[in-house]
C-alpha cells in the first residue's frame, strides 16, 4: 500500500485531480475542462458551480482507483490559478457570481480613474504590482459594484471574495476561510514586507478585509476534508500553492537566480530571488514564491496571456490545426524566408511594451505565407514574449543560473523548446514531469524540495547570439511600427 497525496490542480483550462507518490512521480490524474464563458463585450468568466461538480466527479474517479490499486490517500494539496476573482456566501457557500478569470479586462476604467491611479506608486510600492485590471483587487470592487447579489451580501455581511484556493478550501473544509502569501499577493491587497491584508490598500479599492481569507504559511494545516464525503475519516489539506509558485517549487528552483517557465494557458516566467525583495524597474511583478515555516522566500515574474491560448486559437478560431500536437512539425516544415510574425495583443501587451490597448495582428504576410507559416509565427510568439521577460529579469537581478527550467503542456513541442533556446541563448531543460503545479504543491506540504530528478531534455542554443540579437530586432520593430 502506497501513501499518497491528492492534489488539486484547478488551472484557467479546466479541473485536474493528481494522486501524487511521495516522491513526486505521478500514480494517477483524471483532468476535465470546464467552460470559458466570453460574453459579446469580451470579457471572460468560469462557473465555480460547474468547476464544483467537475472536482466532484473527478475526485470520486480518482478515489475509486486508488481503492483498486489498494492506495491510502493521506493528505490534500491544492494548486490554482491565481488572479481570478470569486465571491461567495458565507452561510451557503453558494458563488454569487460567476468568477472573473486573470485575463478579463473589465475593471479597466477603475484601475484607469483618476482616484486609483493617483496612488499608483503607493500600491506599486506596497505590492510589487502595477496598477492594472489584470490583479485581483479591482476585480473585488467591480464586483461589489456592478454584481447584484454581490453588492447586497456585502449590505448583510454573507460576502466571502477571494481567489480560487480559497473557495476550494472554503467547499472541501465546510467553511475554512483562508489563504496564503504566493495567492495573497497577487490580489494586490497584501503587504509584500508585512504579508498581511494591507488596511490602507482595501480602502483604496473598497474592500472590508473581513471579507477576504486569513493568509498562513503555504505548508500550513489549512483544514480537513471528507472530498465532498468520499472518505469516513477526514484528512488534512497540507498545502496550498498558486500554480506558477508550485511549478517554481517542484522544479527545485530554491536559490537566487533560478528560473523556470510554465507553458499553461499563458505562461509564467519566474525567478527565485530568495530573502530579497528586488522592485523591479523594468515593469515585471515582485511576488512571494511561498512562506514556509514562517520563512518567506520572494520571486520576481512576468507573465505572457497568451500561449497554450494561442494555439487553442490556431485551432479553433482559425482551423489551422486539428490536434496541437501538429504545430511542431508543421512549424518546423515552414518556408524558411518567411517573414510572417503574429503579435498576439488580444489583451494588448504588457511590459516591456506596456500597450494595454493594441490589438493583435499578423504582420509581414507574403505569398510564401501559408498554414505553416502562421503556425510558426505563433510559436515564435510565444518565445519571444518569454525571451522579452528574461531580458527585464537581467536588467533587475543581473544574474540568470542556467540552464532554464519548462514545464506545462506546451513542453513536448520540440519546435518550440528548441527555438526558445535558441532566442533566449540559455540551455532549456525540460521536465520529466508536465504537471508540475499539483506536483509542487503535494510536495510543498511534505518537504523542503521539489523533484529529485534529471530533466527529460536539455536543448542547447543552436544559433549564434548575433542572430537572435537580430530576430528579436525584428519582433521588436513590427511592435513598434503596429503603435505608430
Amino acid at each position: 500500500m502506497t501513501e499518497l497525496t491528492l492534489a488539486i490542480d484547478q488551472s484557467t483550462q479546466g479541473t485536474k485531480v493528481l494522486l501524487v507518490n511521495p516522491d513526486g512521480t505521478i500514480a494517477y490524474k483524471i483532468t476535465k475542462k470546464h467552460r470559458q464563458i466570453i460574453s459579446r463585450r469580451g470579457w471572460i468568466s468560469h462557473d465555480l458551480t460547474e468547476i464544483k461538480d467537475n472536482l466532484k466527479a473527478l475526485i470520486h474517479v480518482a478515489l475509486e482507483n486508488a481503492r483498486m490499486t489498494g492506495d491510502k490517500i493521506i493528505a490534500v494539496a491544492i494548486s490554482n490559478q491565481r488572479e481570478t476573482a470569486a465571491a461567495w456566501s458565507k452561510i451557503t457557500a453558494e458563488p454569487l457570481a460567476l468568477a472573473i478569470v486573470w485575463q478579463d479586462n473589465r475593471a479597466f476604467s477603475l484601475t484607469n480613474s483618476n482616484e486609483l491611479q493617483d496612488y499608483a506608486d503607493l500600491i506599486k510600492q506596497k505590492t510589487g504590482l502595477p496598477l492594472t485590471p489584470y490583479f485581483t483587487a479591482a476585480k473585488f470592487t467591480w464586483m461589489q459594484r456592478y454584481e447584484p447579489a454581490v453588492r447586497n451580501a456585502l449590505s448583510i455581511d454573507d460576502l466571502c471574495l477571494g481567489t480560487i484556493d480559497s473557495w476550494l478550501l472554503y467547499i472541501l473544509t465546510n467553511g475554512n476561510y483562508k489563504t496564503e502569501p504566493s495567492n495573497a499577493c497577487r490580489t494586490q491587497l497584501m503587504n509584500l514586507e508585512t504579508g498581511t491584508w494591507d488596511l490602507k490598500l482595501c480602502s483604496l479599492f473598497e474592500i472590508n478585509p473581513k471579507n477576504l481569507p486569513q493568509i498562513v504559511d503555504s505548508d500550513s494545516i489549512f483544514g480537513e476534508t471528507t472530498l465532498f464525503d468520499e472518505l469516513r475519516n477526514p484528512i488534512p489539506i497540507i498545502s496550498m500553492l498558486g500554480d506558477s509558485q508550485a511549478a517554481l517549487f517542484a522544479e527545485n528552483c530554491l536559490k537566487p537566480g533560478q528560473i523556470k517557465v510554465t507553458f499553461g494557458t499563458g505562461s509564467s516566467i519566474m525567478m527565485n530571488t530568495g530573502e530579497e525583495i528586488v522592485r523591479s524597474t523594468h515593469g515585471l511583478n515582485t511576488s512571494i514564491a511561498w512562506r514556509k515555516n514562517g520563512q518567506t522566500t520572494y520571486a520576481l515574474e512576468g507573465n505572457v496571456n497568451y500561449s497554450g491560448a494561442l494555439v487553442t486559437w490556431l485551432k479553433d478560431n482559425l482551423n489551422l490545426i486539428i490536434d496541437p500536437i501538429e504545430t511542431s512539425s508543421m512549424a518546423e516544415s515552414a518556408n524558411p524566408n518567411d517573414t510572417t510574425f503574429l503579435i498576439p495583443a488580444f489583451s494588448g501587451l504588457a511590459a516591456p511594451y506596456n500597450y494595454p490597448q493594441l490589438k493583435a495582428a499578423l504582420v509581414g504576410m507574403s505569398q510564401l505565407t501559408g498554414r505553416n507559416e502562421i503556425v510558426r509565427a505563433g510559436l515564435d510568439a510565444v518565445v519571444y514574449q518569454i525571451n522579452d521577460i528574461v531580458m527585464l529579469m537581467l536588467q533587475d537581478f543581473k544574474t540568470i543560473t542556467s540552464p532554464i527550467h519548462a514545464d506545462g503542456g506546451m513542453i513536448a513541442n520540440h519546435y518550440l523548446m528548441q527555438r526558445l533556446a535558441n532566442i533566449v541563448q540559455y540551455s532549456v531543460a525540460v521536465s520529466p514531469i508536465q504537471e508540475l503545479s499539483g506536483v509542487g504543491a503535494a510536495l510543498n506540504g511534505k518537504s523542503n524540495g521539489g523533484l529529485d530528478f534529471l530533466p527529460s531534455q536539455v536543448y542547447k542554443p543552436a544559433i549564434r547570439k548575433s542572430d537572435a540579437t537580430k530576430q528579436i530586432q525584428l519582433w521588436t520593430d513590427n511592435i513598434r511600427q503596429l503603435v505608430k
